[in-house]
């Protein structure tokens, strides 16, 4: 959940309304499950009412040369969160992991300069841009949350402010690296 709350700063700043609109309803219904309460047969009904853009629109072209395709990739992070809500899966939630750091190296590669850097066998890889690093700093804190409450006497009580820890940290980063997005956007000519 806290991956596809921290993605939903892509699709606020370049999104439809009416992706915002899934987006945060999303959310609400994803967050809600975790914490117990059963949803189920709406996490399905929902996730039905996910429909994409038409397939055909990026096939000649980038498809990252378009604001859509990172707003797409957002409702997509929180259409998992729902699926995991439904069925728990570790493979999913690292695939969550690694789009983020996919979609945030694109957005230091523009605003870096898009300067390539070429490493060869046996050299060291460059240290990530700042907003991945950032979002590999926000997965470490999300992980040290979940095994500082793993042992908590009252499950319930511990899972319930778990998570709204866990939704606050996301939902913090979420706003911080908006600024970014949002001069990634400029960048880009999409404003």
């Amino acid at each position: 959940m806290a991956t596809a709350e921290r993605a939903a700063a892509f699709c606020r700043v370049l999104g439809s309304e009416e992706q915002q609109d899934w987006i945060d309803s999303g959310l609400e219904l994803a967050w809600r499950v975790a914490a117990g309460h059963d949803g189920a047969d709406e996490c399905a009904a929902f996730l039905d009412s996910l429909v994409g853009d038409d397939e055909g629109e990026f096939e000649d072209a980038d498809p990252t040369a378009s604001p859509g395709f990172y707003a797409e990739m957002a409702v997509g992070l929180v259409g998992e969160a729902l699926a995991v809500s439904l069925r728990p899966s570790v493979d999913r939630i690292e695939t969550g992991y690694k789009t983020m750091r996919t979609l945030f190296s694109m957005v230091d590669f523009k605003l870096g300069g898009e300067k390539p850097v070429i490493t060869r066998s046996g050299e060291p890889r460059p240290a990530p841009g700042p907003l991945v690093q950032g979002e590999m700093d926000a997965e470490d804190r999300a992980l040290a949350i979940l095994l500082r409450e793993r042992g908590v006497a009252d499950e319930r009580l511990g899972e319930e402010s778990t998570l709204t820890e866990l939704r606050d940290l996301a939902g913090a980063f979420s706003n911080d690296v908006t600024p970014a997005l949002e001069e990634f956007s400029e960048a880009n000519n999409w404003s």
